[in-house]
């Protein structure tokens, strides 16, 4: 398998190049087609490349308001500790979301979602990692659709 998934206590060895910020739940019907074709566009790739991070949502649905405080609180301390903090203040609560950053300052290339099958979703990792590795922080934007405008 291609990548480490990792939450807030979590130690990774080295840092990707590029890292994959998966707004998930299992409760979200979009997550369930993306999800799948997701982890098949990952293993594609060496490992070290791609590190694939859940945000997971699942727990905010729950009638218990503490379940819901502690999935959100936890998504939010996931996002701090991989440097996506503004990722949670733009898309947290929104699922079926995968945005691309590069690993290095956490910046935003691109994005997926459940329109995307696994090739197309493989084609914008490595362009995520081209642009990574290549273009200079501030001008990793890609050809081709953008990522939806920030969450009020």
């Amino acid at each position: 398998m291609a990548f480490a998934q990792a939450g807030p206590a979590a130690e990774v060895a080295a840092e990707p190049v590029v890292k994959v910020i998966n707004f998930t739940a299992d409760w979200c019907p979009n997550c369930q087609v993306l999800n799948p074709r997701l982890e098949a566009a990952i293993d594609r790739f060496e490992e070290g490349e791609v590190g694939r991070v859940d945000l997971d949502l699942t727990g905010t649905h729950s009638d218990d308001e503490a379940v819901r405080l502690a999935a959100f609180r936890t998504a939010s301390e996931t996002a701090a500790s991989h440097g996506v903090t503004y990722l949670w203040d733009w898309y947290g609560g929104v699922t079926g979301l995968v945005v691309f950053v590069s690993a290095d300052n956490g910046e935003p290339i691109s994005c997926a979602n459940r329109s995307l099958s696994t090739d197309e979703i493989e084609r914008r990792i490595r362009e995520a990692i081209v642009l990574s590795l290549r273009a200079p922080a501030g001008a990793r934007k890609p050809d081709g659709p953008d990522c939806p405008a920030p969450q009020p």
